[in-house]
């Protein structure tokens, strides 16, 4: 029974496109992930420890630091109005 789906199953991926649109939600390859805007340290989205707060001069940039940067006290920008957070 499973010999016949087997053989359905295209030999080669010549119906595959060969460039893939990076924008594409439903390829978990291409997502990108939140960064530490002082460290540039990638963000797990169950981190519990980091924090995002909405830029305070702008009001339109999010600010993302993780544990460490908080600890250390590292300064972290704003990527559209250039702010330094603290």
């Amino acid at each position: 029974m499973l010999s016949k789906f087997f053989k359905l199953v295209p030999p080669s991926e010549e119906g595959f496109p060969e460039i893939r649109d990076r924008k594409a939600i439903s390829d978990p390859r291409y997502l990108e992930l939140p960064r530490c805007s002082a460290c540039g340290k990638v963000i797990h989205p169950r981190d519990i420890s980091a924090t995002a707060l909405i830029c305070p001069n702008c009001g339109k940039g999010i600010i993302i630091r993780c544990q460490k940067c908080r600890r250390l006290g590292n300064i972290a920008t704003c990527e559209i109005c250039g702010y330094e957070f603290p």
